[in-house]
């Protein structure tokens, strides 16, 4: 009887274990809430350095190609072509429809309208020591394939900047698709 208990006592444990390691795991920053929260929060530190792999990371590969399109063919250096002259050429060239929108001048680059002259995830031009420190997020709309999160970056020390991340559900996690104001 006293081995039978034992066992029971220790199959018992082995189980709560588990069940407690998975418990664990299922909260690690896969809400699109805190992915927001995380990619803003590495963004924004001052010695990040490594934008391009938090892309990578964070942000759907369509909206970064965008972005990345946007950014060479609106840099004033001949400096910023990477790719061959002709396809850079041809992309750059390319007619784009663009409007005024909130004060910013913004054109549709493969879906994705994108500003020119500020940055794309903060849309500023400036980034404020509070913004890191202050990052709020809130689900405004969640289906479980899409889900869109508002952030507010800042507190009252400095000016607050309030965005809308829209991401969606992809085979490897949660995708930012578009940051709107």
């Amino acid at each position: 009887m006293k081995l039978l208990t034992h066992k029971l006592l220790h199959a018992f444990i082995s189980i709560s274990l588990f069940f407690c390691s998975n418990l664990a795991f299922s909260t690690d920053s896969t809400s699109p809430e805190d992915i927001v929260h995380d990619f803003y929060s590495q963004y924004l530190k001052d010695d990040s350095g490594n934008d391009e792999a938090l892309v990578k990371k964070y942000v759907s590969d369509q909206l970064s190609n965008s972005i990345e399109d946007s950014t060479m063919c609106n840099y004033d250096s001949s400096d910023s072509v990477t790719a061959s002259e002709s396809e850079s050429e041809k992309k750059c060239l390319q007619k784009r429809e663009c409007k005024q929108y909130k004060g910013n001048y913004i054109c549709d680059w493969g879906g994705f309208w994108i500003e020119s002259d500020v940055n794309y995830f903060t849309k500023s031009q400036d980034v404020y020591p509070s913004w890191n420190l202050n990052i709020k997020t809130r689900a405004i709309m969640n289906d479980g394939s899409k889900s869109v999160i508002g952030i507010v970056l800042g507190n009252d020390s400095d000016l607050k900047k309030s965005l809308r991340v829209s991401l969606v559900k992809m085979k490897t996690g949660w995708k930012i698709i578009s940051v709107t104001e």
